[in-house]
């Protein structure tokens, strides 16, 4: 078992210490604060692009950097999600018919103006591209960019996703298997037995493997057994885009 990690292995995401488990250090990407996600045992993080209720009206709007209520919040979704801008066959990442939702925050881009602007940041995995939907929720218009190869950190979704492939793959996972069961004497089965963190994961030049995730979206995962330490995740990402393991050194 190991220690916590003081860094990822290659490129940006810091990883933090908190409340004892590890998370993703928040990242600032086009002008929002993305909060990477844990799940599993550890319990999920609760954020913005939890389940809320649908709001396609507009609702009554705060002051400009005030926090978003949860109407504000689903009517941004609403608008970011059925603006032309979306494309025809944009999937999330278990292949539904609509885009994976990563964050929403107020933009910080601009901050004089007087209108009420929110940032949602969107995946779509058919195109395997990054959207980000800058929405004013004063007139109702949307703001739309998109770009290749720009990994925000991952949704709690995501990562249960991640973790799903990770075990589901017999070769992949025999070895953290193994691992988990001579600590604990137990068979590794679900997410819940442990306390899970992503982060999103691009190779640099000194990686061996993982070429894929410089387009594709990767998945780095760290696993926590329950009242010990961590376990061995370091030789292999888990690559969204194409619902497999990859091997890294």
């Amino acid at each position: 078992m190991q220690s916590p990690p003081s860094s990822t292995r290659r490129r940006g995401l810091p990883y933090a210490i908190a409340g004892g488990g590890v998370i993703a250090a928040a990242v600032i990407f086009g002008g929002f604060l993305a909060i990477p996600s844990v799940s599993g045992a550890a319990g999920a993080v609760a954020s913005a692009t939890g389940e809320v209720g649908v709001v396609t009206d507009k609702p009554a709007l705060g002051a400009p950097r005030d926090p978003l209520s949860q109407d504000e919040l689903s009517y941004a979704l609403h608008l970011a999600t059925t603006d032309g801008s979306i494309p025809d066959d944009v999937t999330s990442v278990d292949g539904s018919d609509s885009p994976q939702v990563l964050s929403i925050d107020i933009a910080t881009r601009d901050v004089d103006s007087g209108e009420r602007i929110v940032d949602v940041v969107l995946y779509d995995y058919t195109s395997d591209k990054t959207l980000l939907q800058a929405v004013n929720l004063s007139t109702g218009s949307v703001d739309s960019s998109s770009r290749e190869g720009v990994q925000p950190p991952p949704s709690a979704d995501e990562v249960d996703y991640a973790f799903s492939v990770f075990l589901e793959d017999p070769a992949a996972s025999a070895a953290i298997r193994t691992e988990f069961t001579t600590v604990t004497g137990e068979e590794l089965t679900s997410i819940d037995q442990l306390g899970v963190s992503g982060g999103s994961f691009v190779p640099d030049a000194s990686t061996l493997g993982g070429d894929a995730c410089q387009l594709d979206r990767c998945v780095e995962m760290q696993f926590r057994v329950i009242g010990g330490g961590y376990l061995d995740t370091a030789s292999f990402v888990v690559d969204l885009s194409t619902r497999t393991v990859i091997g890294i050194q």
